[in-house]
């Protein structure tokens, strides 16, 4: 709207500059067959609204310079403001996937802890029951007292740690 207005008083204001300097150049214009006589007053009142003219325009080009600086400030704080936006989430995606890579990490450390503490109790297991077997191959093999005493030592902890291990 008001660019419509901008140029509709633009184009009557160079009209009027343009009548303003004939009107005051003049005292008479002579036309085929008429004399047009052209009071001073009215050279001057069109000289006066002239001015006004200008100083609308002038005011109303400001107008529009302020609306197009406002409009160029408000875009560029949207993109700043979309770029913020932007930053923030890429920080919160790079905080959720470090999260989840630590999370990630510790299951597989603690994975990794359970096998290592399974493969210790197989293999603690396989110590005691080898140390059981060979116990009783020897008290079965040579029935002495030394060998008996070994394998009831052997029988007597796997009856108290035999749950545990």
């Amino acid at each position: 709207m008001a660019f419509d207005l901008q140029i509709l008083i633009a184009i009557l204001t160079a009209l009027l500059v343009f009548a303003t300097g004939i009107f005051l150049r003049y005292d008479q214009i002579q036309l085929r067959q008429y004399t047009l006589s052209i009071p001073q007053w009215v050279s001057l009142s069109v000289a006066a609204v002239t001015f006004f003219l200008v100083a609308v325009d002038q005011v109303l080009r400001g107008l529009v310079r302020l609306e197009e600086i406002q409009r160029r400030n408000e875009e560029a704080q949207r993109r700043s403001e979309e770029a913020a936006r932007r930053v923030a989430q890429e920080r919160a995606e790079a905080r959720r996937r470090s999260r989840e890579t630590a999370r990630r990490v510790a299951q597989e450390q603690s994975e990794a802890n359970r096998r290592a503490e399974e493969a210790e109790r197989t293999a603690r297991r396989a110590r005691v029951e080898a140390r059981y077997r060979i116990a009783q191959i020897r008290y079965q093999l040579d029935p002495i007292p030394t060998h008996r005493q070994e394998l009831e030592a052997v029988l007597a902890f796997l009856e108290e740690y035999g749950e545990t291990l």
